[in-house]
Order: C-alpha cells, then structure tokens, then sequence
C-alpha cells in the first residue's frame, strides 16, 4: 500500500493537467455559445476578442476551480488531519519577520539570476526564446490591475504549491522516496506543467527550491510567499527596471544575483536572525514533506 503513492502523486499531476486545459477549453466554449446566443456569428468574434483582451479573468477564472478542488483535496488529505490549530501553530513556529525578509531577498535574487539561465537558453536555442517570448507579451503578465493580482500573485502561487509541493511531494515521500528524489520528480513534473521547453527549463529549476523551502519552514507558506514574490519581482519589478535603470545597472544586478541567491540561501538554512525555537510540534510534516 505504501507504494500505491506514488500511483497517487501521478493521479494528482494527471488530474492537474486535465483540469487546467480542460476549464480554459470550458470557459472558451462557454464564452462562444453565450457570445452565439445572443448575437449571433457576430458573437463568436465578440467573445474571442473579449478573453483575449482580458486575459488576466480568463486566467483567474481557469485556475479558480483547480484551486478549490486540489485546496479541498490537501484540507481533508493533511490539514484535517494534523488539525488547523496546529498547521496555524506550525506557520507561527516557523516563520519569524526576518524569515520573511530573507525569502524576499531570495525571490529578488532567484529573478535576476533566471536571466542567466536564458541567456545560456537564448545561445543555443534562439528560436525557443523568440518563442517565450512572444507568449509571454501575449499572456497578460503585464496587464496590472486588480485581476492581474489575483490571477498572477495569488491564484496561481496557492494552487500550484498546493499541489506539487503539497501534495505531490507528499505522496511520493509517504511512497518511501528520499527527499532529494522525490523533491526533483515533483520539480521535473512542475517544470512539464508550463507545457513550454524555455519556462519548463527554469521552472524545474524554481520547483526543486520552492520543495526545499517547504521542507525548510515545515509549512507551505513559505514557498507560497516565495512563489508570489517571484512572480511579483518577475513581472511588476522587472518593468520598473527596464524602464528606469540604465543596461550596466541591470547587467551588474544580474551578476550580483549569484553572490546574492548564495547570501540568501545560507541566511535562510542557517536560520539567521531567528529566536531560539521552541520545540516543533510532531504531526509528522517533518518526514512527509
């Protein structure tokens, strides 16, 4: 029965992937036949060209149902279990203001040193980035307002760590996976959930240290924020750069982003700045994430 996790782990990514194409494939429909129904062919352009210039809803409204069905599945699956008042315990014992400090560095670090890791992507594969880059000015990450924040800084960081990090890492360590094994499968598998090669790339690569965050603070809150603050500084923040900061600032932070990620790093597992801890409550996080 032990192994039949891992059964569960490739359920669970299986069920993701279906759910994420298949409502954006729902809602499109939706918007087609309504758009049909009520004024006619016309309707049919109307409401294309309606999600493709709110495309930030679109995202929302495509993440909303795998949020509540994968939050409802991780609530009754860990959080019932161990007890709300404990998982609120495990984040108050966990996470100090300094914590929060040092994984905002981190996220701001790990975003200047992803332009690295294009850069390299860029030399070999020209075409893949031109690619990226095309979807990403198509996708509505920097169309700010209120629904930019929800479908790009909250949505998406809650649903995703929910699952991979959540659950997913969850099973395959119950399956009797160590953590180094099973935190690089579920990063591989979060890296082919952006179904894009360039973003699959650097994904994986955030996925296997967003898993090391939630196995550092015991709690998924951690990598949440991380994951929010990433997307927050890879988008907002990144604008604000480019419109405001001449190329040899921008090329120095890039640089100063692999001394910084290694500072932040060793702040963070060092637990510096932190109280003397009191001693955890066992609810068996510990071994499972």
């Amino acid at each position: 029965m032990k192994k039949g996790n891992y059964l569960i782990a490739l359920i669970v990514f299986a069920l993701t992937m279906m759910l994420i194409n298949g409502s954006g494939i729902l809602i499109s429909m939706m918007a087609v036949v309504g758009g049909m129904m009520f004024r006619g062919v016309g309707g049919l352009t109307d409401a294309y060209n309606y999600l493709m210039d709110h495309l930030n809803l679109f995202s929302a409204l495509t993440y909303l149902p795998v949020f509540v069905l994968f939050g409802l599945w991780y609530y009754f699956a860990v959080t019932e279990r161990e007890g709300i008042r404990q998982s609120a315990a495990r984040v108050r014992k966990n996470i100090y203001p300094v914590s929060v400090l040092w994984i905002a560095v981190a996220a701001f670090s790990l975003q200047h040193f992803i332009t690295i890791i294009m850069t390299v992507i860029n030399a070999v594969a020209p075409r893949l980035m031109e690619e990226y880059s095309e979807l990403v000015e198509g996708s509505g990450l920097t169309e700010y307002s209120v629904l930019w924040v929800v479908s790009t800084l909250i949505l998406p960081p809650l649903t995703e760590e929910t699952i991979f990090r959540g659950l997913i890492l969850r099973y395959l360590r119950r399956a009797g996976a160590c953590f180094f094994v099973a935190n690089l499968i579920q990063a591989i598998l979060f890296g082919i959930f952006h179904m894009n090669l360039v973003q699959g790339i650097y994904t994986a690569i955030f996925g296997f240290i967003l898993g090391c965050f939630a196995k550092r603070y015991q709690t998924l809150a951690a990598p949440m924020l991380l994951h929010a603050l990433f997307n927050l500084f890879g988008t907002a923040l990144v604008d604000m750069e480019n419109a405001f900061l001449p190329d040899s600032v921008l090329t120095a932070l890039v640089l100063l982003s692999i001394p910084l990620t290694i500072f932040a790093f060793l702040m963070i597992f060092f637990r510096v700045g932190e109280k003397k801890r009191q001693p955890q409550i066992q609810t068996g996080q510990e071994e499972e994430s």
